[in-house]
């Protein structure tokens, strides 16, 4: 099995995150202690991780997991906190996986989301903060062999959801464990075969997985 070039980026995240430490502003009294909640801020949020594809692609084109192995995926958060509760906002992803096993030569199997999102935070007066998001937008995967024309697939991110905790540092930087999936569907195909993107007909929903680590970096607001 190949090393995933994404994989270097975890070691880049997670001592970044680590270096900070809290400030005097945040009450002690052990992990697990009360803070001050936030509104009104501009959040940005990078999170890198583990994700596998399952299910068919459509059509005549076989199952995710015949071209797309296990990868690594980074992805970029850009959100505004309307309450302590609730932030939205909109979320970009790139991944990386290792060549499925029915890919015939030197290929790049590399894939992209984007778009929005709501995220519910349980406990924002907390250092402690489990929280839910879900969100919907594009999905698109490329199958980019050495010599040739790059196969292409585009469609829909039907339904994003994952859940994490957030642990505050500070009061402007949290770090949080993320699992998560999304149900995705392709609907337009341009392969070696055609001449551009063409839509598919036998339409299927597939499933993407990710866990990974996230940091959120709050910027601005009222607390």
């Amino acid at each position: 099995m190949k090393m995933m070039k994404l994989v270097p980026v975890m070691s880049l995240l997670v001592p970044a995150l680590a270096y900070a430490q809290p400030q005097p502003a945040e009450s002690g009294g052990g992990f697990d202690h009360e803070v001050a909640p936030v509104r009104s801020a501009f959040e940005i949020g990078v999170a890198a991780g583990y994700s596998q594809g399952a299910g068919k692609l459509g059509g005549n084109s076989g199952s995710l997991e015949d071209v797309a192995g296990p990868g690594g995926t980074v992805e970029l958060d850009l959100a505004y906190r309307l309450m302590p509760e609730l932030s939205l906002g909109v979320y970009g992803t790139f991944s990386q996986a290792q060549r499925g096993d029915h890919l015939v030569g030197d290929n790049n199997v590399l894939g992209a989301s984007a778009g929005i999102q709501a995220a519910w935070h349980f406990r924002p007066d907390r250092s402690v903060d489990p929280w839910v998001s879900l969100g919907t937008g594009w999905k698109g995967l490329w199958l980019d062999p050495k010599d040739g024309k790059t196969t292409s697939f585009q469609g829909l991110e039907l339904a994003r959801l994952q859940v994490g905790a957030d642990y505050r540092l500070s009061k402007d930087i949290a770090i949080a464990p993320v699992i998560g999936g999304s149900l995705g569907m392709f609907i337009s195909e341009d392969s070696p075969m055609t001449t551009d993107l063409s839509e598919i007909n036998d339409k299927k929903v597939n499933f993407t997985g990710f866990a990974g680590l996230s940091g959120r970096f709050d910027i601005g607001g009222e607390r």
